[in-house]
């Protein structure tokens, strides 16, 4: 792969590049799907080629496809000469040698025959099926992912990677006085550690649980999301706050927040670009920087962000690693380098299950949500819709609930967050494209409607 990204360099500088950078991508993407209680598919895509970024005098150009060719980095420097000059453009990362990350890759995970994967599919349903006879209906899939890059500039950058995952989810229906549902999810970047049944089994338990829902008043209720819920608040609301690209741009509610308070001082968050086993962990991220911890919130204060080297430049510092090149189907060729989380790893707190709910007068446990978005992303403002959620009275569950709206802002709710729990787990929330690696989380006075 190197071999092609050097010839890329070679190429750009004989067509009068005074810099260039070169990226490979290569994706395979195993999935199998599940409708109706049963396997309807098995797919796998592969998708790759090659991006080249040429600078000359400032002025900087991409171009992109399939394959190397002249042509390609032609156009890339024909763009360049085009361009007026970018006065801030920083040129190209520096060589820095990257470490090594444990257990990010998995042979045995790469090489698993398409066979092998529907064999778990199978399993992941069979569990929810015959978890509960009022359990009738499941849907889901399995994505195997395996990604390769390369990518060399002229700064003496050279540098590949190879990471795999594997990832699995399955909503069940139970059927029931006003029916009930829940969903399973697991992931892991080797074959041994990925549990199918245990999948199934989560997804039929909460469906069963989540039977003969009943209404709740709106009004103010102190909330404890449960590691789904609360990877799927992070994601959506938390990581562009913390990037390094919208503070420049004044859209994150922290933009002029950096070493202030800004949240309880039980909140201590990081973003982790080489977790072992973590399931968005690189060892260099998509322009050669090596991946690293990087300290977000610690102790309730605010005192970092996530940059790749074009904003890290313009905040008068460096890369963090995390510029990446982020479509559908892992990293790509097709696009330049922005900030990116990889791992967002909540720090976990000292309270079990039990302690969360016993200390709640009157609350709600939400085991997942869905719908998550910004509303006003400059204040922090999100609404969300729980999927599936009990009523905690008295320090005790009191049955299931149907789903309610919370229409709420977050830099007040981590100021409001006086509970974390003990056992994280790591999640990629729907349509993400990195990790939350997250406890439960208590807040209190949420507004519900």
């Amino acid at each position: 792969m190197l071999s092609q990204t050097q010839r890329a360099l070679e190429l750009a500088k004989g067509l009068g590049a005074e810099e260039a950078e070169a990226f490979l991508s290569d994706n395979t993407i195993t999935t199998i799907r599940i409708a109706s209680n049963r396997v309807v598919e098995t797919k796998r895509v592969h998708e790759g080629g090659i991006g080249v970024c040429v600078a000359i005098k400032k002025k900087v150009g991409f171009s992109s496809g399939n394959e190397l060719s002249e042509e390609l980095v032609q156009r890339a420097v024909a763009i360049a000469r085009a361009r007026p000059p970018n006065p801030d453009f920083n040129g190209f990362p520096p060589r820095r040698e990257p470490k090594p990350v444990a257990d990010i890759y998995d042979r045995e995970l790469e090489m698993a025959p398409g066979s092998e994967i529907v064999g778990l599919a199978e399993e992941m349903l069979e569990a929810a099926l015959d978890f509960d006879k009022r359990v009738v209906q499941a849907s889901g899939a399995i994505n195997l992912i395996v990604e390769r890059c390369a990518v060399s500039n002229t700064n003496g950058v050279q540098a590949t990677d190879i990471t795999t995952k594997v990832f699995g989810h399955l909503t069940a229906e139970a059927k029931g006085l006003n029916g009930g549902e829940g969903q399973g999810w697991m992931g892991s970047t080797s074959l041994k550690k990925f549990s199918a049944d245990l999948i199934g089994k989560q997804a039929a338990e909460l469906a069963v649980n989540s039977l003969d829902a009943r209404s709740v008043e709106p009004g103010t209720y102190d909330v404890i999301l449960e590691p789904n819920a609360a990877a799927e608040l992070f994601y959506h609301v938390l990581s562009y706050a913390i990037n390094g690209k919208d503070v420049y741009d004044q859209i994150s509610y922290f933009s002029n927040s950096l070493g202030k308070t800004v949240a309880s001082e039980a909140v201590n968050i990081d973003d982790w670009g080489n977790l072992p086993s973590g399931l968005c962990s690189k060892t260099i991220d998509d322009e050669g920087s090596p991946t690293q911890r990087t300290a977000l919130i610690k102790e309730g204060r605010l005192v970092g962000f996530i940059y790749d080297w074009y904003y890290g430049g313009l905040a008068g510092g460096g890369s963090t690693g995390n510029g990446l090149r982020l479509g559908d189907f892992g990293r790509s060729h097709q696009l330049s380098p922005t900030p990116h989380t990889t791992n967002l790893v909540v720090h976990p707190g000292e309270f079990n299950a039990e302690e969360m709910i016993e200390d709640v007068k009157k609350g709600l446990l939400l085991s997942r949500i869905w719908y998550t978005y910004p509303i006003t992303p400059q204040r922090g403002d999100f609404s969300t819709t729980s999927r599936c959620g009990f009523l905690i009275s008295g320090g005790e569950i009191c049955g299931a609930v149907k789903q309610v709206r919370i229409h709420e802002n977050l830099p007040k709710l981590l100021r409001n967050l006086d509970g974390v729990g003990k056992e994280p787990q790591q999640i990629i929330p729907w349509g993400a494209s990195a990790s939350v690696y997250t406890p439960r989380i208590r807040f209190r006075r949420v507004r519900i409607s």
